[in-house]
């Protein structure tokens, strides 16, 4: 294994430094509407985290250990749990308000007792090394305040054929997503909601930055890919390789 990046590059700090405004503004707004929030999300916004974990299947991983790193009130992780796979399932939250509202979440669609649950900083994850064959992440990465950091424990705990894939924004594609934003705004009835999702999308990043860094934290085979909304950090098996990720509206 190649040895891990301890130091940004200049480039990744400057790429972190740049959205840091946006990050800390949509932190405290996430906290803010963090109910309103989790209900829009469980029942408009699921087929996102659920199309996030079918693609993660495609890429070549059936059942072994799988983590749900910081998705969003464990909606990966609920959406893994669904499914008809042997998947031993944790899921990774940082804050205990998101992690319980996440449980009642499982409870509801009845699959609370296969998954666990962790609490913590991600990046510094509390596993070994090599521990699972699955990562996925769902629209947490802009959150991240070292995404460098991340990427590496991320792939410290991944086992050498493990599968990655992290979806999130594209900072970008703000423009093009206007519309689906203004129905989230009326959805919630509220007017705020469009300034708040919008510094969501200045804090995520561009195809280009999340390939810096990727490049910064050494993580390994793994390519960064994007459609019309979203970008993907993604490692698949390597007989799926070619395997497209796109989980668009």
């Amino acid at each position: 294994m190649r040895e891990k990046s301890l130091a940004l590059s200049k480039e990744a700090e400057r790429i972190i430094l740049d959205t840091t405004k946006d990050r800390l503004v949509d932190i405290a707004l996430r906290v803010d509407n963090a109910d309103d929030y989790a209900r829009v999300a469980s029942e408009k916004l699921s087929h996102f985290y659920e199309n996030l974990v079918f693609s993660s299947l495609d890429l070549g991983v059936r059942s072994g250990k799988a983590l749900d790193l910081g998705t969003q009130f464990g909606l990966c992780a609920i959406s893994l749990a669904k499914q008809d796979f042997d998947f031993d399932i944790t899921c990774f939250q940082d804050s205990r308000r998101f992690m319980n509202t996440g449980k009642k979440f499982a409870e509801k669609d009845m699959v609370e007792e296969k998954i666990r649950w962790a609490l913590g900083k991600q990046e510094s994850l509390p596993f070994a090394d090599h521990s699972f064959d699955l990562v996925v992440s769902g629209f947490d990465m802009h959150h991240w305040e070292n995404p460098v950091q991340v990427l590496n424990e991320i792939e410290r705990v991944t086992k050498a054929n493990g599968v990655i894939l992290i979806g999130d924004l594209r900072r970008d594609a703000f423009g093009a997503m206007i519309p689906f934003v203004k129905t989230i705004t009326h959805l919630l009835k509220k007017d705020m909601v469009y300034s708040e999702l919008k510094h969501s999308f200045m804090a995520s990043y561009k195809k280009s930055e999340a390939e810096a860094l990727v490049k910064c934290a050494g993580l390994q085979d793994c390519g960064v890919t994007s459609d019309l909304q979203f970008i993907y950090i993604k490692r698949a098996r390597p007989e799926k390789k070619h395997i497209k990720v796109e989980i668009s509206q």
